[in-house]
Order: structure tokens, then sequence, then C-alpha cells
């Protein structure tokens, strides 16, 4: 990477910042009124969608099988059943009959980080150590909100069904489920009734090597009168964050797929109900994990609405929860609708979101430039591979990239050094017409000419170069195996920054030896930028990942290689051609 690049990431950065200080974000619109439900500009199929559905868009009810459950089941106890695989430890509420936990056993929700504290003491008092709970594991159910639980159930313009549903306590098949590696799969059964006779039947289904849940829920009318229900699902508001990842460019909140294509959006745009209709999937994603729902069975459409969760002192953060609606329906006497989901809960890897279909694994964000990101990614695990350490698969993958790019870097970096030896015939045309643009122009493109010169020769590699950059940045942003993976001594976590920030001042010196290396720019504008950019870079990276900062900095170095290769080399003079 070379000065062009460097000029053009800072300027980038300049222009971003600039545009959001003189065009600052738009004001948040005001929290809608209770019980007003809109849908969002650009929902699918919006028209009629709070309306009640006809019956015979509906699947019909069944007759109930079986005799009505005893109306004990509400009076008793309530307990936490809990589920345990080798991937995850659930936890159920018999009280609502709701998901309150869902631990992932293989991941941590932090690790610890050295800083300057722990290797000079009298700095302590000045940096807090950062500490974790070596016990504490990543959870997927965030309680930030109230009543959003997964496997809730909401029944619109019926709050006293809504809120006796809430409190019933069902009845558990099993005190808890445990699964080993190999075992078949298991059930849980949860059944509770309220006082009109109106039972819910809930069976979640969980298998020992994925983190997939099979969800079949029924309501069933066991009442000697019609009960008129728009019932909606509930799956909650997505794992709760931990506070100790970094990254600059991953999506946190709604996520589906319609269309064929991933949308996102974000939580403070969903503060009214927001609708999107025949989504091959509908879920809420962070940095490195996800909760997604499939519909595997009639319902009007899926949904996200955000709450306010006001701090003290500053902007209400909008949390958002999704569900899915089913169609209104009179339901009779001794009849039951059923409906069938397919739940996701666990980390963005792509192996574990294939097993769920319906091309998932999309939630994965890779950027727009995911046709070179891919294999980049895949690149850096076959080297992990082999040498059982992501910062040393890192910079493998980084010596390959530069390798690949080196015909590239070496063509631009020629050019501008055949460019550079046309400087004296440059200043002197520009000292000669000065006062006439027209003829100063003519004769800088004749000079190009007779010398063999494209004074774009030395932009148009770097031009093609960015791509790459652009996507291995995203490769390794969100590359959940980044996730505190420990590379080399002070650094435990390639996810998270540096502590001892030697990583990204290194980078910084490294880019300034690099500067040194490169041809001059004869532009004392453009000399001043650059000789600010290795302090501006090293700044913004002091908060980057350290996985990417050891990206940069391998790439610097071998840049500083490949300019001293380089420069040994004997670039031919430009041409000189009869004027």
């Amino acid at each position: 990477m070379d000065q062009k690049m460097f000029l053009a990431i800072g300027l980038s950065m300049v222009v971003i910042v600039a545009f959001y200080a003189i065009f600052p974000p738009p004001v948040k619109p005001p929290t809608p009124e209770p019980g007003m439900e809109l849908t969002q500009p650009g929902a699918k199929d919006l028209q009629g969608e709070l309306s009640r559905t006809a019956a015979e868009d509906f699947a019909p009810p069944e007759t109930v099988p079986g005799r009505a459950p005893d109306s004990s089941l509400t009076e008793a106890a309530a307990k936490i059943v809990t589920v345990e695989t080798p991937n995850y430890l659930a936890s159920f509420d018999t009280r609502g009959g709701t998901l309150k936990s869902f631990q992932l056993k293989k991941y941590r929700a932090g690790m610890e980080r050295i800083n300057w504290g722990d290797v000079i003491p009298p700095l302590r008092k000045f940096l807090d150590k950062y500490e974790v709970d070596p016990e504490a594991r990543v959870e997927m159910v965030k309680k930030d909100l109230v009543a959003t639980e997964p496997f809730g159930l909401w029944f619109v313009e019926n709050g006293q069904l809504t809120s006796e549903l809430a409190h019933v306590v069902y009845a558990a098949d099993s005190e808890s489920i445990v699964l080993k590696a190999g075992d078949a799969p298991a059930t849980l059964v949860l059944r509770g009734r309220t006082s009109d006779g109106v039972t819910v039947v809930k069976s979640i289904t969980f298998g020992p090597d994925d983190y997939l849940l099979d969800y079949e829920v029924s309501v069933i009318n066991y009442s000697d009168t019609y009960q008129e229900l728009r019932t909606r699902h509930l799956f909650g508001e997505g794992a709760q964050p931990s506070g100790t990842e970094s990254s600059y460019q991953a999506h946190w909140g709604p996520i589906y797929q319609a269309d064929d294509s991933v949308e996102t959006e974000d939580p403070e745009d969903v503060q009214q109900l927001f609708i999107v209709r025949d989504a091959g999937w509908v879920g809420i994603t962070d940095t490195y994990f996800l909760s997604a729902v499939k519909n595997e069975s009639t319902v009007s459409y899926s949904f996200y609405k955000s709450e306010p969760n006001p701090v003290v002192g500053a902007e209400p953060e909008w949390i958002a929860h999704y569900g899915v609606e089913l169609p209104a329906v009179s339901l009779a006497p001794n009849k039951q609708i059923t409906s069938h989901f397919k739940m996701f809960l666990g980390p963005k890897k792509t192996e574990e979101m294939e097993k769920f279909g319906e091309g998932l694994e999309g939630a994965l964000d890779l950027g727009v430039l995911e046709i070179i990101s891919k294999p980049m990614l895949a690149m850096l695990r076959w080297f992990y591979g082999y040498t059982g350490n992501f910062g040393v698969a890192i910079i493998l993958l980084t010596i390959v990239v530069r390798v690949a790019l080196f015909p590239l870097t070496y063509k631009g970096m020629a050019s501008m050094k055949r460019m550079q030896k046309l400087q004296p015939k440059m200043k002197a045309i520009r000292e000669k017409f000065k006062k006439d643009k027209e003829r100063l122009n003519k004769e800088m493109m004749l000079l190009y000419k007779r010398g063999k010169v494209n004074p774009l020769g030395g932009c148009l590699p770097l031009l093609l170069q960015m791509p790459i950059f652009f996507a291995l940045y995203w490769a390794l942003s969100g590359a959940i195996e980044l996730r505190h993976s420990p590379f080399i001594f002070w650094v435990t976590d390639l996810s998270a920054p540096d502590g001892l920030y030697v990583t990204p001042i290194l980078m910084g010196i490294s880019m300034m030896a690099q500067q040194k290396l490169t041809p001059t720019t004869p532009d004392p504008m453009q000399a001043r930028i650059m000789m600010w950019m290795p302090a501006i870079f090293t700044v913004f990276m002091l908060q980057f990942p350290a996985g990417l900062t050891t990206y940069w900095l391998t790439s610097n170095l071998l840049s500083i290689v490949q300019q001293l290769v380089i420069n040994r080399i004997k670039v031919a003079d430009p041409t000189e051609l009869p004027a």
C-alpha cells in the first residue's frame, strides 16, 4: 500500500466526517402512542395488513384430539425446566411457558485483556483492569423489554387473555433434558390453560449436534363459546450484548430474507410495527450471533417492533424484538389451530447456519464485495487448519494477497518512478504556461505522449487493489473464528483492540518508513497530507480489532520489502520522441 492509497482512504474518512458534521442524521421520530401500529416505508405488501384476514386464507381449525386438560394445571407451582446439549444450556420458566435463558457453552461472554496497568503497576490507578467472569457464557436471550421472551404469546385486542396466559403455570412433561453427542432428538411439551378454557400446548424439539429448535404450538378452545383470536408468536430480542467486541461494520438489529436477498433494518427505524410478508426467515443479529425463525405453517406476516430503553441523561436506546402474526380466526369450541416454526439460536458460523437452510448463511455480513470476501475467509480458515493460530493465518493470508498483487504494485510504482523523472520538464512547462491553462494542458499531454508515460498508470493498479483491501477488511471484521482467538503474548483476543497499542503503533511506524521509500509527490498540499497520514491512521487503529491491525501491519511490512526490491530495479527512462 503506497501514498496514493493512504491518501484515498484518508480523504474518504475526512469526507465522511465532514458530511455528517454538515448534514447530521434526521431527528428520530417521536415514540408512537400506545396501541398505534403502522407499517414502515419499504415493508412488503402493506395494504390491509392490519385488517382481519378472511377465514378462507387460513388453514381451517382442527378438531381437538382427546379430552380437555384438568383445571389444576393453572394451580401448579412454577419451576424451571432445563435442557442441556453439548452446544447450549436452555432454561424454560413454566410460568408463562417462555424461554428465559439460552447460553452457548462453547462461547465465553468476555475475555481478559492486558493493558499497561498490568505491565507497569503504578499506572493501574489511571487504567481500570479489564475483568470478566470466566464462567459467563454468551446469552442468546436479551430481556430488556417486557413480555418479549421467546415462545411468548400475544393476542391482539385481547389483553385479558394475553395477561392470563403470561401468568399461567404450564405443566411440563419432563423435569429436565440432557442430550449427548449422537443421541436422538428430544422434545419438551408444555401445556397451560386459562380460566375460560383456552389451552396452549407448546412442543419444542432439541437436537444434540446443532443450534436448531423445532417449535410447534397449538391453541385449543375447550370452552363452550367461539373465541375471536388474532395470535402473535414472539421470538425475543436476540442475543444479550456482552460489550466486549469491537466492530465497525457489522449490523446489529433486525435482519430477514425476502425475495432471495438478505435485508436489514436499524432498531430505531422500526418503532412502529414493521411488516415483512413471505420472508424466507426473519431474525435479529449482532456481530457474531444470530436469532432467526423460519415459518413452516401459514402466517399473515412476520413483524418487528422497537421500544425505547431510556437511559438517564442520554438518548433512548431503541431495542427491537420480532415475531409473527397469524390470520384472525373465530375458533369454534373443541377446535384448535397449530403453528410450526424452525428456530436458530447460535453463532454465525457458516457450517452451523447451513444446517438451518433457506440461505441463512447470508446473515454472515461479508459486505458488498462478498464475491471476494468469501474466498478470503475460506483461505483464512484453511491456513488456520495447518497453523492452529489465526494470527499466523492472517499473516500467511496477507502474504498470499500481496504476492498475487505484486505485478500490479510493480507496474504502479514503476509508472510513478517514470513520472518522477519527468518532473523537471513538467515543472518547466507549468512555469512557462502558468497564465495559459489551455496551452499548459496541451503541452503536458504532448510531454506524456513523447515520454510514453500514462499519468494514470500509477493510479489504475492501486484502484484495482482497493476491492481486495476492503474485502479483506470485511472478512476479518465479521469472522467469528477471530473472536477470543489468541495470537501472541499480549494479544489474547484478535477481535478486540490491542490493549498495549503495540500493533497500531508499529503499524504507524511502518507507514512512516514506507513513505520514506516511496517516490515523493510534487504537490505541496498532498505532501503535507501524507506527512500527517501515519499519525491519523495510528489514532484510528487504536480501537480497531487486533486482527485488522495485524493484517495492516503485515501488509505495510511487505510493501516496504516490495519497495526495496523495486528501488533496486532500474526503470527505463521515458522515451523521448521528436517534438
